[in-house]
């Protein structure tokens, strides 16, 4: 079957986390803000408890904005370190967490050039992202990312998050597309690639170097289509199959 289209996740597959720790100053400032600091002992260790716990009830979530998934991150470390997370810390971080976002993912390397690749032969490129509308937009923006597409959909817009089947039918909809001609391309084998052959879709899994896709707990992956470690090679995938 030949390929007239690419649906493509965003964090971790055209835009890169290696800047996760700046996007997790957000979070630590919050901490700060609460007066609890970053050196107790105790720390580390709640942080890291409340993330398990929070990660986990929202990946069986169908639908959720991320904003509160962050939010419930700061509000359960603080309940851990035996403090109550006050309304106007929480807003304000909210804010410097979407900053945070928008400013420091940044461009996986040779995505321009893969992206123009892929339209100078004729290929509908659409982002399908677990992401909130209020910084989806402004991050393919910023990183030169939206005239290279045709369009992008995130899981607010969808009312639905990815390994969630809706989200997949709602994107094929909108590309006018049988899932069959369609490959889709992400990081995490839970949510990009189970997901999209639960649609009927092709799998292409792309992995970042020392980076494990978020928000996987408890979900069953599948054995992807194709594995690759770089961008470039999808277009050779593509041609091979519309030979």
């Amino acid at each position: 079957m030949q390929v007239t289209g690419v649906l493509f996740d965003m964090g971790g597959t055209l835009l890169s986390y290696e800047n996760r720790e700046k996007i997790g100053t957000a979070f630590l400032t919050a901490m700060a803000d609460l007066g609890i600091e970053s050196a107790d002992p105790k720390f580390a260790e709640a942080r890291k408890q409340a993330s398990t716990e929070i990660e986990k009830r929202f990946a069986n979530i169908t639908s959720f904005v991320h904003r509160d998934l962050f939010r419930e991150r700061v509000i359960r470390t603080a309940e851990l370190m035996g403090v109550t997370a006050s309304t106007q810390v929480l807003e304000q971080f909210d804010i410097n967490q979407r900053n945070a976002v928008i400013e420091h993912l940044c461009p996986m390397d040779g995505v321009h050039e893969m992206l123009s690749e892929l339209r100078s032969r004729g290929l509908y490129l659409a982002v399908v992202s677990n992401a909130d509308d209020d910084f989806m937009e402004p991050v393919l923006a910023r990183n030169g990312l939206t005239a290279l597409l045709d369009d992008w959909t995130s899981s607010e817009e969808a009312k639905s998050c990815k390994p969630d089947n809706v989200i997949f039918e709602y994107t094929l909809a909108k590309a006018k597309r049988a899932a069959s001609e369609v490959l889709f391309v992400g990081d995490s084998p839970q949510h990009d690639i189970a997901g999209a052959r639960n649609a009927g879709m092709r799998g292409v899994l792309i992995s970042e170097p020392n980076v494990v896709a978020p928000l996987s707990s408890g979900l069953s992956a599948v054995e992807p289509d194709w594995h690759i470690r770089h961008l470039r090679e999808l277009v050779g995938i593509i041609d091979s199959l519309n030979r």
